[in-house]
């Protein structure tokens, strides 16, 4: 599993330094709520149905998510890598087209994108099944989360 990780975070960089499309699909979506009095996230609901894909531009300046029901475009307005105590993640500030920010963190160790609402408290975590790049008209599997 560690092998694992750390081949995707040399995946992720690579990505970076030569700016293919990335590609991530995911198999589950869960809903939390920040409890005030616990100081934590609060599990609401699951949806083990819910199939999505990430598409970050070459750039890493824009994501567009498409589920079934809708397709959301994402500006990149920052980003930052944390390494952490080895949480291997990446933190995006984005901004959707109804002007919403967010925080979307592509988490490298825990397998998942999370969106956490900056105007509510209020997190939504989509698991990550698999991950490619796209250079040219070329697909090239880059790294698998689940086998």
């Amino acid at each position: 599993m560690k092998k694992k990780i750390i081949l995707l975070g040399i995946a992720l960089l690579g990505f970076l330094t030569t700016y293919a499309q990335l590609n991530v699909s995911t198999n589950s979506r869960e809903v939390y709520s920040w409890d005030k009095d616990a100081n934590e996230w609060k599990f609401e609901s699951e949806d083990t149905e819910s199939v999505t894909l990430f598409e970050f531009n070459k750039e890493i300046t824009l994501v567009k998510h498409t589920s079934e029901t809708m397709t959301s475009d994402y500006i990149i307005e920052s980003q930052e890598f944390d390494e952490s105590d080895e949480s291997n993640h990446y933190i995006f500030e984005v901004l959707n087209e109804e002007g919403n920010k967010s925080l979307m963190i592509f988490d490298i160790k825990n397998q998942n994108i999370r969106f956490v609402n900056q105007d509510g408290p209020q997190m939504v975590k989509y698991l990550i099944s698999n991950t490619w790049e796209v250079e040219g008209n070329i697909q090239v599997l880059n790294a698998t989360f689940v086998r």
